[in-house]
Formats: C-alpha cells, sequence, structure tokens
C-alpha cells in the first residue's frame, strides 16, 4: 500500500502541515514583535531571550511566551486626571 497515492487523503495532510506552520509562523512574530516593545529588568535578559526564540527551535517561541513574563518589569497604571478640561 503506497501512502502517497492521489486521493488517499494526502490533501489532509497537506493541509494540516501548512495549518501548523502557519500557525507556529504567528506565534514566531508575536514572540519576537513582543520581545522588541517589552522592557526587561535586567539589560541581557532581551538578548537572552532572543537568542532563546532564534536558537531553541521549536520550543524557544513557547519558552519565551510562557517564562518571559517573570523577568519582565510591571508596568504601573498612573493616570493622570487633573489635567481634565471642561468645555
Amino acid at each position: 500500500m503506497d501512502l502517497v497515492t492521489p486521493g488517499n487523503g494526502l490533501l489532509i495532510w497537506q493541509v494540516s502541515g501548512f495549518i501548523i506552520a502557519f500557525g507556529y509562523l504567528f506565534f514566531w512574530v508575536y514572540a519576537l514583535i513582543d520581545l522588541v516593545k517589552s522592557d526587561f529588568r535586567s539589560p541581557h535578559d532581551k538578548l537572552i531571550w532572543l537568542l532563546i526564540i532564534l536558537f531553541a527551535q521549536p520550543f524557544g517561541v513557547f519558552i519565551y511566551l510562557s517564562l518571559a513574563r517573570a523577568t519582565k518589569e510591571k508596568r504601573k497604571f498612573q493616570p493622570n486626571f487633573s489635567n481634565r478640561t471642561l468645555n
């Protein structure tokens, strides 16, 4: 039995592979954009996370997305309501 004969489910494997590859590419781009926009506690953290994302394929992206939150500086919400102008 040949697994690559037309009409025996080859299209399903191709579509599934495309969906998985596209999903991984989405997470990879999202992780890189998040890395660039983020502020970290240590100045070398950004470089370390970049190396993990680039060289620990395919798990580096998911390691970054799950663990990098602990190394980021927390943003503080400080609204300034005293500069309101009433018209």
